[in-house]
C-alpha cells in the first residue's frame, strides 16, 4: 500500500510569500501618503477657529490681527494636534497668514498656510498653500 503525502512545497510556499512582500512593498508607500494626508487635513481643520478669529478681528477693526493674542488665539506653540506643533498668525502689512508648522507625522518643520482674501461682497475667500515638498499632499483645492 502506498502513502501518498499531500501538502506545499518549499518552493510553493516561497513564491506565496514573495508575492505578499511585493503587494506589501507596493501598498506602504500609498499609506503612508494617506496618512500623512490625513494629518494635514486635521492641520487645516484645525486653522478653522482661527479663521474665524482673524475675519472677526477685521471685520472689527478693518485691519488684520498682527499676532495670535490679538486675534483673541491660543498660544502659537500650544498643543494645536496630532500633526500642528504651531499655529502662529502673521501680519505683514495688508497681508495676514495663519501658518501652521507640521510636525514628523507630516513633515517635520514643514509649513502650511491659509491666506484671507476680502471680497467686494464682505465675505473672506481663504488661498492656502504648503512648503514645495507638501504639493501633492494638499487638498486639491490648494493645489494650483
Amino acid at each position: 500500500m502506498k502513502l501518498e503525502q499531500s501538502g506545499f512545497t518549499l518552493i510553493e510556499l516561497m513564491v506565496v510569500v514573495a508575492i505578499i512582500g511585493i503587494l506589501a512593498a507596493l501598498a506602504l508607500p500609498a499609506y503612508m501618503d494617506y496618512t500623512r494626508r490625513a494629518h494635514l487635513a486635521e492641520a487645516f481643520t484645525l486653522a478653522g477657529s482661527a479663521k474665524t478669529a482673524v475675519e472677526e478681528y477685521h471685520a472689527a477693526n478693518n485691519s488684520w490681527p498682527s499676532s495670535n493674542s490679538s486675534a483673541g488665539l491660543a498660544d502659537p506653540v500650544v498643543n494645536w494636534g496630532e500633526a500642528v506643533t504651531e499655529l502662529r498668525v502673521v501680519t505683514s502689512g495688508t497681508v495676514a497668514i495663519i501658518r501652521m508648522k507640521l510636525n514628523e507625522k507630516v513633515a517635520s518643520g514643514a509649513h502650511v498656510w491659509l491666506q484671507p482674501a476680502a471680497d467686494v461682497s464682505g465675505s473672506y475667500r481663504w488661498l492656502c498653500g504648503g512648503d514645495n515638498d507638501l504639493v501633492q499632499l494638499l487638498p486639491s483645492n490648494c493645489r494650483g
